[in-house]
């Protein structure tokens, strides 16, 4: 299994995100942390600026390889060569539509693949390919592209579902079949999220024969964005068994880049929203006093975060609400939590929201006083 984080290169590509380079060093050495095994730090021609921030974090000496991206354009190969990352990942348009938005023919990739090659391999140890909307590229035109890359000795093609039209089974069968017919070559699937199958996608990449996914941290992208970073990491290392990362830190690492990006993470996000681990619904909060894992995939902590946490509101049953009572060391009195229950679900009917510990524990101990919640 091996990672790729393109937060501070495709992540940054999203609308209106822009980091500093104080930022994306920090970024660089969480990610670092995690055990990422690879960071895609920019794009060196944007600027002279961005390459002097991917020197900085070169300079770091992390653990993880640092890789630059590049068009298929000698000029951005040798700018990219002044940022002193180790690898770089030079991307060709594949597809038909494509090719015509950049004004070429398949057969420009034919001829320029071979030179542009020999002349990143003057400056990088490692160079990647990447099949640029893969997902919508003729099969036969894709094997041959992969087939050049191996006769060039590449050893890693990066298939991009580009628009993200992939799903889940067809990305199982076109990894399959680049593995089947080019096995010499390893697959480095990149997907994003369109129609919200991003994730979903990396994982069946993997699991048809990928060796490497790309990802960002809270997917975070052009358009709809990427597959998650924390989502695909959750999903190797709780059902699949991969523990070379550390995940100690994975909500911290998420919440930063939310507040670095102005992108703040969805309620309902897996893994990293703020009620990923929250429960209101009776049976479930019941439940998950007993066990942590009754109603999750996994305890929280293992991510940096709370363990599970009951809220309070219209489907609260009384073995939450008796929970947080004792322990606020009250008497539990059975029929005054037949009136308390009553006065948290009217509560949450009128005012359509959550009801907050707080004005639980004083309506208990008022009840007596026919004050409201």
């Amino acid at each position: 299994m091996f990672l790729i984080d393109s937060t501070l290169r495709d992540g940054e590509q999203a609308p209106g995100v822009v980091f500093s380079g104080k930022e994306k060093m920090r970024l660089a050495q969480m990610l670092d942390d995690t055990g990422i095994d690879e960071i895609e730090a920019g794009i060196p021609a944007v600027s002279e600026n961005e390459c002097s921030t991917i020197r900085r974090i070169c300079a770091m000496n992390l653990r993880a390889r640092v890789l630059v991206w590049s068009r298929a354009v000698k000029n951005d190969v040798e700018q990219a060569a002044r940022t002193e990352a180790q690898a770089i990942h030079i991307a060709f348009p594949v597809s038909d539509v494509q090719l015509s938005v950049m004004g070429k023919q398949w057969n420009w990739v034919e001829d320029s693949l071979p030179a542009i090659v020999e002349h990143a391999r003057k400056y990088f140890s490692h160079v990647s390919i990447g099949a640029q909307d893969a997902g919508r590229t003729d099969a036969d035109r894709l094997h041959g592209f992969v087939g050049m890359l191996e006769r060039l000795n590449i050893r890693r093609v990066r298939i991009a579902d580009t628009v993200g039209v992939l799903t889940p089974a067809d990305t199982m069968r076109l990894v399959q079949g680049v593995r089947e017919r080019h096995p010499a070559v390893g697959i480095d699937f990149h997907g994003h999220n369109d129609l919200g199958m991003a994730t979903a996608n990396a994982v069946s990449a993997w699991q048809a024969g990928a060796s490497t996914l790309s990802v960002t941290v809270n997917g975070l992208g052009e358009r709809a964005g990427n597959a998650a970073l924390e989502e695909v990491l959750m999903i190797l290392t709780r059902l699949y068994g991969q523990d070379k990362y550390d995940i100690s830190s994975l909500y911290a690492l998420c919440r930063y880049v939310a507040d670095v990006s102005g992108y703040p993470i969805p309620k309902g996000k897996a893994v990293c929203g703020s009620m990923a681990f929250s429960h209101e619904s009776g049976i479930h909060a019941k439940g998950t006093l007993k066990d942590k894992t009754a109603y999750q995939a996994f305890d929280g902590k293992l991510i940096g975060r709370e363990s599970a946490r009951n809220l309070f509101g219209k489907h609260s049953g009384k073995g939450a609400v008796i929970d947080l009572l004792q322990k606020e060391n009250l008497r539990i009195e059975e029929a005054k939590i037949h009136l308390l229950m009553d006065k948290i679900r009217r509560k949450a009917q009128r005012c359509k929201c959550g009801v907050a510990p707080a004005e639980i524990i004083a309506a208990y101990r008022k009840l007596g006083e026919r004050q409201k919640i």
